[in-house]
């Protein structure tokens, strides 16, 4: 069970990291709720438990706001050409990189604990992992 979550996160992290390469500013956080609800899915899968692909999506883009907001620095870098593209992949590399696997292995370590976690828990989730993702 875990072994299938964390490589689930580990390749939800990897594809998160590559989005962020995009030239184009502000696209990589859209891209993002794919990746996110794919990787969440699989996680509970993995444990047995079930959630709506919906209801995961609308969590997801419940926090993308915060998310553009916070790579809105590296999309604004990436409008500078040649070295902003470079530095500003870079940038949201690292926050997309960082909150995938904190929403990912928050999340795991709540299915190992033997909790069950519900829509609300999610969100509080995701939402821990937004903050704390975004603060190293």
């Amino acid at each position: 069970m875990e072994e299938e979550a964390r490589g689930a996160v580990h390749t939800a992290s990897v594809a998160a990291g590559a989005v962020a390469l995009s030239p184009i500013p502000f696209s990589d956080a859209l891209a993002l709720v794919p990746i996110q609800t794919t990787m969440i899915i699989s996680i509970y899968n993995s444990y047995g438990e079930r959630i709506s692909k919906g209801v995961v999506e609308g969590i997801v883009k419940a926090t993308t706001a915060t998310t553009l907001g916070k790579s809105l620095a590296g999309s604004l870098v990436k409008l500078i050409p040649g070295i902003g593209t470079i530095a500003g992949a870079a940038l949201n590399g690292g926050v997309a990189v960082a909150v995938t696997e904190l929403i990912g292995n928050t999340l795991i370590d709540r299915f190992e604990d033997g909790d069950s976690v519900d829509e609300a828990e999610l969100m509080d989730v995701i939402n821990y992992a937004l903050k704390n993702g975004l603060e190293d």
